[in-house]
């Protein structure tokens, strides 16, 4: 969960119940679009829906270790269910092998029409590789059965795949908000809105951090292939509902309401209160003391 503000009825510490990914970015400031954007949704004790969104560009040197950290996570997962996949297309050409040859013998063939639907889904599933296939591993490349129909094959490497999840899941330890490398400020802008997805229920409570996070652009290509060429297991079709490489909804016209901003002469962060003594925030720099030497991340746009 995380510690909201204590402000009335939507403080105190609040569960995270979703995450978002989206690409690019749903949200602008001061006209300005970013690369993609990390929606968190929240769920106060009395049911009001409160939603961080960390905006993300694309133009980091250096890659951010964190986001790489669930990058790869996703990657075992991308992986697995693209060898599962792989391997129903496989019973399926062979299923339409016999059927073939069934048919020439002059006999019946009974599952023609499983037969058919994989490889319905087989055709559905093909894509041209893309420009972020490079540099990860698949799975497939270890799965080269020694002989046609060994089961016992199939059953160690799908106990093989169970156990690296299951692995991967307890080592994974992925805080979306860890400081520093994704959360840099603890200012933020805020309005009253929606939820970006049918239904789109109203009334939501966002607050949107006013310094992105950085990563590099192959990371956002890696996030974009996660994303939007992953393939269902048992049937093979993506599961992802895109339009040119974006999953973002068109960012919605202005229709009234308070838009505010939380800054740093607003409010204080704990550290900061701790280091200077003051609870509110930091209109005259004279009276910081001590703050100075906290590390601070200038927002993109701060004097507006």
């Amino acid at each position: 969960g995380a510690d909201f503000a204590r402000n009335g009825q939507n403080s105190g510490v609040q569960d995270l119940i979703h995450i978002d990914w989206k690409v690019r970015s749903e949200h602008k400031l001061c006209g300005k679009q970013y690369d993609a954007e990390m929606q968190l949704y929240y769920l106060h004790q009395y049911g009001n829906l409160e939603a961080v969104s960390v905006l993300i560009n694309a133009d980091g040197e250096a890659p951010n270790d964190h986001f790489q950290k669930m990058l790869d996570f996703f990657q075992l997962k991308f992986n697995a269910d693209k060898s599962q996949c792989r391997r129903r297309q496989r019973r399926a050409r062979a299923l339409l092998s016999n059927k073939s040859s069934t048919q020439l013998r002059g006999g019946s063939a009974s599952s023609s029409s499983e037969a058919d639907e994989e490889f319905e889904n087989y055709n559905a599933a093909e894509s041209p590789p893309s420009e972020a296939d490079e540099g990860f591993q698949d799975f497939d490349e270890l799965d080269s059965p020694p002989s046609r129909g060994n089961n016992l094959y199939q059953n160690i490497q799908n106990r093989f795949l169970r156990l690296a999840h299951r692995r991967e899941a307890i080592d994974l330890r992925w805080d979306p908000m860890e400081p520093w490398e994704v959360q840099k400020t603890v200012h933020f802008w805020a309005y009253t809105g929606s939820t970006t997805e049918p239904p789109c229920f109203e009334d939501v409570k966002w607050r949107i951090m006013d310094v992105p996070m950085t990563i590099t652009h192959p990371q956002l290509i890696q996030l974009k292939k996660l994303m939007f060429d992953h393939v269902d297991p048992n049937t093979c079709k993506k599961t992802s509902t895109h339009y040119e490489e974006s999953n973002a909804r068109p960012v919605q016209p202005y229709r009234g309401g308070d838009i505010y901003r939380c800054k740093r002469s607003d409010y204080a962060s704990d550290l900061e209160r701790v280091a200077s003594g003051r609870r509110r925030g930091f209109v005259l720099r004279e009276k910081w003391k001590g703050v100075d030497m906290l590390d601070y991340v200038e927002p993109e746009f701060p004097d507006v």
